[in-house]
């Protein structure tokens, strides 16, 4: 065997079957993927669908996501307690009316209130979706709505303080769920 001669240019008989080698490796290859293709295809004219048979599948059950629970205060490097819950399982989405399981959650958490002798923050956020006054006020209204029924629950209304967030720190025009939260902040 021999290879081109590097001073004339010439091309050995090794180097002209090269091209060949590889249109016949390619046709192979082809033939082989086609062969593996049509294995798992039907070879049935017939294009009707045919369901499963009544009953044969479970229908999903779905249950809605339970309150998570609110009674545990985290501390804060500065001190203060706080403890969050989204605004998804107090409000439906743009309202600020509290949803009848809302005011049972927030129940669990007045004892550790009523035992807190400084100052409560009720401190509302909302996502960067709607104008960003619009959000504002919707923070601060979901706020008051929070201190109404702890207030209800025997809490003194002078501690309490409604903090209005708004969509700060949220990216305008994202339905982003993590930022529609309220915070109960032990001061």
């Amino acid at each position: 065997m021999y290879h081109a001669n590097v001073i004339t240019g010439e091309e050995s008989p090794t180097m002209r079957l090269i091209p060949v080698v590889r249109v016949r490796a390619a046709a192979i290859l082809a033939a082989g993927a086609l062969v593996v293709t049509a294995a798992g295809c039907s070879t049935s004219n017939d294009t009707t669908f045919t369901p499963a048979a009544a009953g044969t599948r479970a229908k999903p059950s779905i249950v809605p996501n339970e309150l998570p629970p609110i009674g545990k205060f985290i501390r804060q490097s500065d001190g203060s307690q706080v403890t969050t819950v989204s605004s998804d399982y107090l409000f439906d989405v743009g309202s600020d009316q509290l949803l009848p399981e809302a005011a049972q959650a927030l129940a669990e958490i007045v004892p550790t209130l009523r035992e807190h002798a400084g100052g409560i923050q009720i401190v509302g956020y909302t996502d960067g979706l709607g104008s960003t006054d619009a959000n504002l006020e919707l923070s601060r209204r979901r706020g008051e709505a929070v201190k109404a029924v702890l207030v209800g629950d025997g809490i003194d209304g002078s501690v309490l303080q409604v903090v209005p967030k708004g969509e700060d720190g949220a990216q305008d025009g994202v339905p982003d769920s993590t930022r529609r939260k309220v915070e109960i902040v032990l001061k």
